[in-house]
């Protein structure tokens, strides 16, 4: 049998960060990553359980497994992550008896000796190390600062699954951004599942600021993702705003506005307290792109709380936004709720929010057009500037033939039209 593996990763960027860390380990011990669908005897499957729709697609994904096992293209196969973690072992062992290895998130340390065992026949023997190998592009990383939660917002079930919060160290982070920065990266995105609660159990209190300012004299972009609104202080603003390569971009997300639904939520602050604090980001941060994501039909919803989000964007401009309808989840506090709001009525709200904001949206980019920016180019003739994060933001599609750029290479460009959510621009020295 060869030794070879295969890694599909699903899910967040979180998750990606952790499957990036497992293929180290794993080649650790003498096994070797190849392509899905190639050479490999092994598929590991890194998965996210989050909501109901993420467990159909982890479902779907074991199921499609099996029936590769099944037709001997494969021989083994090890679930790993979030999904292992939210069920008991017993039900999935009696649901998927055709599993090898099942691995929670708290065992994913483990991972790679007990793969070796099972597979190998054999104990833990360290092997020749192999280079790092990245399973993302190389000219951006995201830096995962701290595992697990302590918010327990009532519809949420990532504190069940991922353990209570812990942070990594500074010296951690930076071997971590080093590493990446020395692999190509230009853009270090922070994330974990509250990066505002870094430091509350090294320091005694939550400090962001002060991992910010242990990674100030690194020469790259740094993107903040994933900050809870409850813990933004003034001095993480001043920290983001006058930290030199700390970009202007805030991805905060803040799930709904109304003050009641805010607190059925277990969100921790009220909808003036939204408000100041996007009033003070604006006021400190000069040319702040905000990011947020809305959660609608949450129990107890109504029609004038939906006229409530969209007039709220009407008053405080926010640059990106997801929408997504509420999903009941067992074991979360929302899930006891009385007052559910019709899948249909959900999904309707999302449209009309998005809607909204879509026709906010094309005024301001039409509005910045003649503007220059620099690019940081991704290959096939798109890039990113600091106003948009990877994957989940629009890009900039520039307007030449054939561009003469490698990923990772910085461009001035300057915005000359739209293109649905895109902007088109076109380098300044073209």
């Amino acid at each position: 049998m060869n030794a070879n593996f295969s890694l599909i990763s699903l899910g967040c960027a979180r998750t990606l960060v952790d499957s990036e860390a497992m293929v180290q380990s794993i080649q650790s011990v003498g096994f070797t990553l190849v392509a899905e669908g190639t050479t490999e005897s092994i598929t590991v499957l890194n998965t996210c359980s989050f909501i109901q729709a993420a467990i159909d697609e982890t479902e779907s994904n074991i199921e499609r497994l099996i029936d590769q096992k099944n037709q001997g293209h494969i021989r083994y196969i090890c679930v790993v992550g979030c999904y292992p973690s939210r069920f008991k072992p017993e039900v999935l062992e009696e649901k998927y008896p055709q599993v090898d290895l099942w691995c929670t998130t708290r065992d994913e340390a483990t991972l790679h000796t007990r793969m070796a065992k099972r597979i190998f026949n054999q104990k833990y023997t360290p092997h020749t190390t192999k280079p790092y190998t990245k399973i993302s592009p190389s000219h951006y990383a995201y830096l995962k600062i701290s595992e697990g939660c302590d918010n327990w917002c009532a519809f949420c079930t990532i504190p069940k699954i991922r353990g209570t919060h812990r942070s990594k160290s500074i010296a951690a982070i930076r071997e971590d951004a080093k590493r990446q920065m020395a692999m190509g990266a230009k853009e270090l995105i922070i994330v974990a599942e509250d990066t505002t609660a870094w430091g509350e159990d090294i320091y005694g209190t939550p400090c962001l600021e002060t991992l910010l300012d242990g990674l100030r004299d690194l020469d790259a972009w740094i993107r903040l993702m994933y900050i809870f609104p409850a813990r933004v202080t003034p001095k993480l603003i001043h920290a983001i705003a006058t930290t030199p390569n700390v970009i202007p971009y805030i991805d905060m997300p803040i799930q709904h506005v109304n003050t009641e639904l805010l607190s059925r939520m277990n969100r921790r602050h009220d909808k003036a307290f939204l408000e100041n604090i996007i009033t003070d980001m604006r006021a400190a941060i000069p040319h702040l792109a905000l990011r947020t994501t809305f959660i609608c039909g949450f129990p107890g919803e109504t029609d004038d709380h939906v006229h409530e989000i969209c007039d709220f964007l009407d008053t405080h401009t926010i640059d990106h936004i997801g929408c997504f309808t509420y999903s009941p989840e067992p074991n979360t506090r929302a899930y006891t709720y009385g007052e559910t709001v019709p899948e249909s009525v959900r999904r309707e709200r999302v449209s009309r929010i998005m809607d909204h904001h879509f026709r906010q949206r094309g005024d301001r980019q039409l509005r910045r057009l003649g503007e220059t920016v620099i690019l940081l180019y991704e290959g096939n003739g798109c890039g990113r500037s600091v106003y948009e994060a990877p994957d989940v933001d629009n890009v900039i599609r520039l307007d030449i033939p054939n561009p003469p750029y490698q990923p990772g290479d910085m461009i001035a460009v300057r915005l000359t039209g739209v293109s649905g959510i895109d902007f088109i621009g076109k380098p300044v020295d073209a």
